[in-house]
């Protein structure tokens, strides 16, 4: 799916861009003169807008964005994630053996939105998938941008690969020990981890990025 900012201003929108592959939405901001917050993401059509609401800024060259390789696998995957906290417990998924570059990590439950699913939607699908909660979504509260080229599979294929990733703040009504429903998917295992213990586990790096946002996390646990 095509991903759009969507710049909100005082008085409405003030513009809105395509997110070009590797770019970070932020980036895309700063060129046009702008900084913000995610506030919220929409499926319109074919399309994900996100929200920012925003203030002037000096505008920013745009940053070099690495090219692949000729011949390389270009592509861009929008996935939603969730911070999801109960009695000072984090809400976490473990990457399974397979996954390359992040096997055995622990991480955001969440992954990708499938085509002409709403965010909000696949945010609470895949929760649901990799440690089996129901969530009620509270609010956008972080756009997480990674690009890198490699490869992939063992080597069998070359990949330029962009993921942009929304992070959301939930709530668990009624949390249940948290386990795996979709078994044969990248998920090894789930866990409700007392924040104190955070630290103790190998993390992704989307967890650092993420963890201003978590209720409770006063500074990083590592």
């Amino acid at each position: 799916m095509r991903v759009v900012v969507v710049a909100l201003g005082d008085r409405g929108e003030v513009g809105r861009w395509s997110v070009r592959h590797g770019q970070d939405p932020q980036e895309l901001l700063a060129e046009q003169g702008w900084a913000g917050v995610p506030v919220r993401s929409e499926l319109v059509a074919d399309l994900v807008e996100i929200s920012y609401e925003v203030y002037p800024r000096a505008v920013e060259p745009a940053p070099e964005v690495p090219v692949g390789a000729p011949g390389a696998r270009t592509l861009q995957r929008l996935a939603a994630y969730a911070i999801v906290v109960d009695e000072g417990r984090l809400l976490l998924s473990q990457l399974a053996s397979w996954v390359g570059g992040g096997a055995g990590l622990w991480t955001l439950p969440g992954g990708g939105v499938d085509p002409g699913e709403a965010p909000l939607d696949g945010v609470v699908r895949e929760v649901h998938e990799e440690a089996g909660q129901h969530v009620v979504v509270d609010a956008l509260v972080q756009v997480q941008s990674r690009h890198w080229v490699g490869d992939v599979a063992a080597g069998e294929r070359h990949e330029d690969f962009h993921a942009v990733r929304l992070i959301h703040s939930a709530t668990c009504p009624h949390p249940t020990p948290a386990h795996v429903v979709e078994v044969d998917g990248s998920t090894a295992a789930a866990a409700w981890v007392p924040l104190g213990e955070v630290g103790d586990l190998p993390l992704s790096d989307m967890v650092r990025l993420a963890w201003p946002h978590v209720p409770g996390g006063v500074s990083y646990p590592v």
